[in-house]
Parts: structure tokens; C-alpha cells; sequence
């Protein structure tokens, strides 16, 4: 398959996928966030973590807000992701977050903090990522703008790049591209994935 085939077969995916997600009526997703939310926070309690960079979310996607709640509340650090105009582009950044109280809409309609502090790239115990389809593979689409693959290359191979997605997300086979960065694992609502 030449690169434009594959494009034009994710975007048809990404559309299938995202018209599953936003077809899933609020309150299954809230209750299936809070499942993800109860995995997620047991094992990086039982890991140690100490920094753990997580998105806020929006839209249909899976609800962070209770997940960063709760490492707050455990004296774990949480970065989120923003995103900055950099000349024409749009370049992904990090800031620490210490509360949920005081976000505004920021580039896309993601939520962001009023007050950044913004952090480098650390050693993050894990990276928490929006998903809009996934493989059984640990291949993951995002919205296509390349923000996370980007930044999955500048970590180290042993952070664990975790996607966050509903089961009905799951497509059989998403071709890959040069650029893609697989996840080492997935939680959805039924269990937790990890990709070899």
C-alpha cells in the first residue's frame, strides 16, 4: 500500500472510530472512565510513579479529570500537554499542573491551565495518551496532526506510553506509517492491554 493509500485508509478509520466514541452515550462514558480511571490510578500507585504527563480531556474522549484528581491527591506530579503557535506551526509543550480549578479553553478546545509552568521533557513514570482508534498491535491514530508521535520520540524506550480509549475504538488493523510510535500498553473499560 503507497502512502496515500494508507492516509486515505486511516482517515476513513479515524472517522469509523470517532463516530463509535462520540455514538457512546455520556453516561456509559462516564461510567467507563471511572472504570479506566480506578486501573489506571491502582497500577501507577503500585509502580511508585512520581511524574506521570497526562492529557485533559475533551470532546468524547475518555475523562482524565477524575485520573489527575486523584495523582494530586497521591503528591504525584502531573505535566499536561499544550499547544503554542510557533511561527506557522503548532508545536506541542508541557506544563506541571496543580489544580483543576482554574483551566480555559486553549487551541482546539483543549482544556489548559491558566497559569503554565512550563517543564522540558523529564523522566516521566508514564505517559498517558487520548486515543481515536487502536489496534490489538498497539498501534494508535490520534487526530492526525503528529503532536504525540512527535513527542513519543524525544522520551526514553523504557517510558510506558499508555493509550487510554473505549473497547469500541478497536479497529482490526491500522496500517502504519515511518513516523508512527506504538504504545506499550492500553486500558479500556474491560482490561489493560500490553503490546510486546
Amino acid at each position: 500500500m503507497d502512502t496515500n493509500s494508507i492516509l486515505l485508509t486511516r482517515q476513513s478509520m479515524r472517522k469509523e472510530a470517532l463516530a463509535k466514541r462520540n455514538g457512546l452515550p455520556q453516561n456509559l462514558r462516564d461510567a467507563y472512565s471511572q472504570l479506566i480511571r480506578k486501573r489506571v490510578v491502582a497500577h501507577l500507585e503500585s509502580v511508585g510513579a512520581s511524574t506521570v504527563h497526562c492529557y485533559l480531556n475533551f470532546g468524547s474522549e475518555v475523562i482524565t479529570t477524575g485520573i489527575i484528581s486523584d495523582l494530586i491527591e497521591r503528591r504525584i506530579t502531573v505535566v499536561v500537554p499544550i499547544i503554542r503557535k510557533q511561527g506557522e506551526a503548532e508545536v506541542m509543550s508541557h506544563s506541571i499542573l496543580r489544580t483543576l480549578d482554574n483551566l480555559h479553553s486553549g487551541t482546539f478546545g483543549i482544556p489548559e491551565p491558566d497559569t503554565v509552568e512550563e517543564v522540558s521533557r523529564s523522566n516521566f513514570d508514564a505517559v498517558l495518551m487520548p486515543v481515536v482508534a487502536y489496534d490489538g498491535d498497539g498501534m494508535r491514530l490520534g487526530y492526525g496532526r503528529g503532536f504525540y508521535d512527535r513527542f513519543l520520540t524525544t522520551l526514553g524506550t523504557k517510558t510506558p506510553k499508555v493509550g487510554l480509549a473505549f473497547s469500541q475504538q478497536e479497529l482490526d488493523k491500522i496500517p502504519m506509517l515511518s513516523h508512527d510510535q506504538l504504545m506499550s500498553s492500553l486500558v479500556n473499560e474491560n482490561s489493560n492491554f500490553i503490546f510486546k
